[in-house]
């Protein structure tokens, strides 16, 4: 087995977005488009992260947003090539200790019933299992509600 590559994290940048609009046509059947992963990056009350290899390139990334106490997750992705390696759990620590330290209290976010492995890993996480919503996503598949409490006694 050999060791995962090494990869950086930092905020992203709008440099990113073509890199970005590229992953998200590689990851998702329902990707955002180009001008919205703009208008994410220029919101007010956001954290993005993202994960690049050692020549820049990108390897995983997360969005997501402040709703008062909540940060809510709104996309998170590990390009194909990379997955199963703990990016994603890695972004998703991040954004718990981002939530921690902005004295948040609870993270939350939406995955597809089907998403088995994403479900696990959430779970593993400390994610329980808060609700549904039904044809939640453009093709008409439901999502499961996933919360997870952090900083509070």
């Amino acid at each position: 087995m050999t060791d995962p590559p090494r990869v950086s994290l930092r905020p992203i940048r709008p440099g990113d977005v073509r890199a970005l609009a590229a992953a998200e046509l590689e990851c998702f059947d329902d990707p955002w488009p180009e001008p919205y992963v703009v208008s994410e990056l220029i919101a007010p009350g956001r954290f993005h992260r993202i994960l690049v290899d050692p020549a820049g390139m990108l390897v995983s990334y997360l969005f997501s947003a402040w709703q008062y106490l909540d940060l809510h997750i709104l996309k998170i992705a590990t390009l194909p090539a990379h997955r199963g390696l703990g990016f994603g759990r890695r972004l998703m620590i991040v954004a718990e200790e981002h939530a921690v330290e902005m004295a948040g209290e609870t993270l939350t976010l939406e995955v597809r019933t089907t998403n088995t492995p994403a479900i696990r890993m959430y779970e593993s996480l400390g994610y329980d299992r808060v609700g549904h919503r039904l044809a939640y996503y453009t093709d008409g598949s439901d999502a499961l509600i996933m919360t997870k409490r952090v900083g509070v006694g």
